[in-house]
C-alpha cells in the first residue's frame, strides 16, 4: 500500500507546488548547435511560448491547455529540480519552464545524438549501441533519469504542437 500512496501523495504535492498556472508563464526552447566546426556555419533556434494573464478569463483557451498539459508532465513524471545531459561540445536542446512563479530547466542532447539509432545517451554519456537494444540500454538506466527524459520529450512535443498550431498551413 506505501508503493502506491507515495507516488500519489508526491503527484499531489507537485501539481500544489508549482501552483495554478496563472500570470506570465514560459516555456522556452532553444537549440544550441555545439562546438562549430571550421568554416562552416553555426545556427540557434528560439521558441517561446508565453501566457500573459487575462484579468478576467470567460474559458480555457488553447494556451491554458498547453501550460495545463506541461505542468501535468512534470507531475506525471515527478520532475522537481533542473536536469542536464550536455555532452561537451555537441548540440543540445533546453527547456526553460517558467509556471506558476517557479523556474525549471531541463537540458538534454539526446533527441538529437540518438537521431542515427547508432548510439544512446545514457547517465555516463553517449554510448553506441553496437549490438545492444536501445530499450534494454534505456531500462539500466535510473528511474529518475528515465522520468526526465520522458518529459523532456512530451513538453518537447507539446511545445512543437503548438508551434505547428499557430504557425503552420
Amino acid at each position: 500500500m506505501q508503493r502506491i500512496v507515495g507516488p500519489i501523495v508526491l503527484a499531489a504535492l507537485l501539481v500544489t507546488s508549482w501552483g495554478v498556472a496563472c500570470g506570465d508563464d514560459k516555456v522556452s526552447v532553444r537549440y544550441f548547435a555545439g562546438y562549430p566546426l571550421p568554416g562552416r556555419s553555426m545556427e540557434r533556434l528560439d521558441v517561446l511560448v508565453e501566457r500573459q494573464g487575462a484579468s478576467m478569463k470567460t474559458e480555457e483557451q488553447d494556451v491554458d491547455r498547453y501550460f495545463s498539459l506541461v505542468q501535468t508532465t512534470l507531475a506525471d513524471h515527478q520532475v522537481v529540480r533542473d536536469w542536464q545531459v550536455v555532452i561537451p561540445d555537441a548540440p543540445f536542446v533546453q527547456i526553460t519552464i517558467e509556471l506558476g512563479g517557479r523556474k525549471l530547466q531541463l537540458a538534454s542532447a539526446h533527441v538529437i545524438l540518438e537521431r542515427s539509432g547508432q548510439g544512446v545517451v545514457t547517465e555516463r554519456g553517449l554510448e553506441a549501441l553496437g549490438n545492444r537494444d536501445r530499450a534494454s540500454v534505456l531500462a539500466q538506466q535510473s528511474e529518475p533519469y528515465r522520468q526526465h527524459r520522458l518529459a523532456f520529450e512530451k513538453i518537447l512535443s507539446l511545445t512543437l504542437d503548438r508551434v505547428r498550431a499557430r504557425l503552420g498551413p
